[in-house]
């Protein structure tokens, strides 16, 4: 027996009308009729008697009923699973993200998804610019946001989210942080607090001072991480360029203060990047548009 068929008969047995049943199908009826008597030839049983206007159930066809609502039943529960499954995001997502984006933007976005997907586990690895790239190029992050503007691999798809302002973050302490603006020449007279030297933040506070023309002997410092950054320029022991969502809460309430250049305006820039060549599941494809979405409108 046809499923096809089996719902064909359902629907006649249910209005006890070809007409009834043909109208809801969207079936001739003289055609439902010629369904219905294959139905009955290939059991070689009569499933209804005409009583007047209308068709009843025989005993065989009484029988049948009972299963074909069991089936069509059975059919409908199977279907529903199914679309829920569709539906159904989970898995686990590795991602990478720089120091910056890594430590300060990606943890409330990732907070964000598991409120819509909550069996989405997802792993979050933050470290160099540079370790980032490489373990993207290998294939070992499904996806990562990186800071800094680099060259990447030709099988390393990249596209510009946003560009941080780059604040330079001087303590209360410091004499010309009381200053609406400073010039090039007090620059001079300040010592510099770094990232270490293979981080795309060494490279921008490099070109800063080059761009300056100021000593590198100003740099006095280097840390390995951008909370040991803030805390030094906390304690004055000199400024730094930090991105203003690694510091928006130590400027926000008091304990750091902008220095700022007239006329000039720094940015550090974060992209999306991942391996062209990596399957990419849709769960990590929900976790790259939200993260598109937020770092987009947040420029």
């Amino acid at each position: 027996m046809e499923l096809h068929y089996l719902k064909l008969f359902n629907s006649v047995a249910m209005y006890q009308s070809y007409t009834k049943a043909s109208e809801l199908l969207h079936i001739s009826q003289p055609a439902l009729s010629i369904q219905i008597k294959k139905l009955e030839e290939e059991l070689n049983l009569r499933l209804f008697d005409k009583v007047g206007n209308k068709v009843v159930l025989n005993e065989n066809g009484q029988i049948l009923f009972t299963y074909t609502q069991k089936i069509l039943g059975l059919v409908e529960e199977a279907e529903g699973i199914l679309v829920n499954k569709r539906a159904y995001i989970g898995g686990s997502i590795s991602i990478g993200g720089s120091n910056t984006p890594g430590a300060y933007i990606l943890p409330h976005i990732i907070g964000v998804f598991k409120k819509e997907y909550p069996y989405v586990k997802i792993n979050l690895h933050i470290a160099s610019t540079d370790e980032i790239a490489r373990l993207i190029e290998e294939g070992a992050l499904d996806f990562a946001v990186n800071g800094g503007d680099i060259n990447y691999n030709s099988c390393v798809y990249a596209e510009k989210l946003m560009e941080d302002r780059l604040i330079i973050a001087a303590s209360t302490e410091c004499t010309y942080a009381k200053k609406k603006y400073v010039d090039i020449l007090e620059l001079q007279s300040m010592q510099f607090i770094v990232h270490e030297n293979n981080s795309q933040l060494y490279r921008m506070v490099k070109a800063f001072i080059d761009e300056f023309k100021l000593s590198t002997k100003k740099i006095t410092m280097n840390l390995g991480h951008i909370d040991a950054i803030k805390q030094a320029v906390i304690a004055n022991l000199g400024i730094s360029l930090i991105p203003l969502s690694a510091i928006a809460l130590e400027l926000n309430i008091g304990l750091i203060k902008e220095i700022r250049l007239k006329d000039k305006k720094l940015a550090y820039p974060y992209s999306l990047i991942y391996n062209k060549n990596k399957y990419l599941s849709p769960a990590a494809l929900e976790l790259i548009k939200l993260v598109k979405n937020k770092m987009k409108t947040e420029e």
